[in-house]
């Protein structure tokens, strides 16, 4: 998954995507600065989100990463 995270962030153009969690969270990713993924081990994932916080998770709970659906 973190390939495809990859993959997404750094499209031209960039098109808005979505990560879903294995918890059922899905997390919006508007820009490409928005996301950070770090490769070492299984791969971990920072996002900051709208309101101004950010989040990481390990790439193991990634279960889905697809072009971001109608709000």
């Amino acid at each position: 998954m973190i390939d495809q995270i990859k993959r997404f962030k750094y499209a031209q153009p960039f098109e808005p995507f979505e990560i879903e969690l294995s918890s059922g969270s899905v997390w919006r990713i508007k820009a490409p600065d928005f996301v950070i993924v770090d490769e070492f081990g299984q791969g971990r994932i920072g996002v900051l989100h709208e309101d101004h916080t950010f989040s990481t998770v390990s790439g193991l709970h990634v279960v889905r990463v697809g072009i971001a659906r109608a709000a």
